[in-house]
């Protein structure tokens, strides 16, 4: 192991209010509207996508904690009317900002393979023989979706797509030769990547080195979180980062020529390395009292364990877990006060017309509830109701109030 200056050893509570600033879940900055998205999506780069719909998409979730007025309808615009970020393939399905497209060609690259091997294991490898045909469909006519497009019929699975064209449109964007132009629900409508990504985006970026691209990607990933230790876990999840000796050599790579900083956290003895812009955030002031509901895939808790290690909170998402195995519920939210994990919850399903309602509540082991707290949770519930534009009748506050 390389023996790197260590910067400095901070506290748990350092390094926990150093995160919610960093991630601007403690709104230290008004950011708004679209304006405010792009400023935090330069920072963070990416964020998970996934198409469940609780109570608001998990990039919905991502985007209000952290945007003050925050609508679906922005996220909306940036990706399929503006084109500043787009749909693709990171640690997992993502929305990342547009002028990264161009250096995910070896990540691409290695979902093709991927894709082929998994077309072969589905008995659909026609749909590589259609490709060109395909390609000459969305070439004609423009945006196109599953439906649009019918071009052989799938016999040998019962998994997968069941038209050769379906599968062969995902195969080219996975290529990236096509990409997401809009979508109406969760389906996807496919167009030209040359005609959907602005010519500006692309300046020469895939011929960088694998080295070069390596020291971009993690240095990327370790600023999507703020602060990352080295061990696998979920936020190193993907393509090449997956890889602990490759990761690991990377890392070392750039803290020994400085571009990364290595700090110690009390009680921990792994490494963290972080970039210089975290260790502005630990100079922050405690912001005035909060609560914020995080995603179940948001950045700051990619790593469950790292986040166990520095909030000393226990969560896992428990959606694919069988009923009679879960310890708490389906979609459950933990909820972040003034820098501490202090409950989690499971709503009832948002839906058009309806009040927010909580279904469970259950408050971290130790907390200390007062009236300062409850009415900030409360707040920020009405805030959370008026995302999706429903609201907390009266009769709701008062049970809310009851269970809080």
């Amino acid at each position: 192991m390389v023996d790197f200056t260590i910067e400095k050893y901070y506290t748990k509570q350092q390094i926990r209010r150093g995160l919610a600033h960093y991630q601007n879940i403690d709104h230290s900055e008004k950011l708004y509207g679209t304006d405010g998205i792009k400023k935090l999506m330069r920072k963070l780069h990416s964020i998970q996508y996934d198409p469940l719909n609780v109570v608001g998409r998990n990039a919905d979730l991502v985007l209000q904690a952290r945007i003050a007025d925050y609508r679906s309808e922005m996220l909306e615009y940036l990706l399929y009317t503006e084109h500043f970020l787009t749909d693709g393939f990171d640690k997992e399905m993502c929305i990342y900002i547009t002028e990264d497209f161009e250096r995910f060609e070896n990540v691409r690259q290695i979902q093709a393979q991927s894709a082929e091997r998994t077309l072969s294991y589905r008995g659909q490898t026609e749909a590589l023989n259609i490709l060109q045909e395909v390609r000459a469909f969305v070439s004609a006519n423009g945006l196109t979706g599953t439906k649009d497009i019918s071009i052989g019929e799938v016999r040998e699975s019962r998994w997968g797509h069941k038209k050769l064209s379906s599968a062969a449109l995902d195969y080219l964007y996975t290529k990236g030769e096509l990409c997401v132009a809009k979508k109406i629900g969760t389906q996807k409508q496919f167009d030209l990547t040359e005609r959907v990504i602005p010519k500006d985006y692309f300046s020469g970026f895939r011929f960088m080195t694998i080295e070069q691209f390596l020291d971009w990607y993690v240095k990327r990933r370790i600023a999507g979180v703020g602060i990352l230790w080295g061990k696998r876990g979920g936020a190193w999840q993907g393509n090449y980062l997956w890889d602990n000796e490759l990761r690991k050599s990377t890392i070392a790579r750039l803290a020994e020529k400085g571009e990364l900083k290595v700090i110690h956290v009390e009680g921990i003895t792994e490494e963290f390395y972080c970039c210089e812009d975290f260790l502005e955030s630990l100079k922050s002031e405690r912001a005035s009292d909060y609560a914020r509901f995080i995603a179940p895939l948001d950045n700051m808790i990619w790593d469950r364990k790292m986040t166990e290690s520095i909030f000393d909170f226990s969560y896992s998402w428990e959606v694919y877990t069988p009923v009679s195995k879960r310890k708490y519920g389906y979609y459950v939210l933990p909820v972040l006060y003034n820098d501490s994990f202090v409950a989690r919850f499971e709503a009832v399903p948002v839906s058009k017309g309806k009040c927010f309602e909580i279904k469970n509540w259950w408050w971290e082991k130790g907390v200390l509830t007062d009236e300062k707290i409850t009415n900030t949770i409360m707040e920020e519930m009405e805030r959370f109701a008026d995302l999706h534009n429903v609201t907390l009748s009266s009769k709701n506050q008062k049970q809310l109030e009851v269970r809080l």
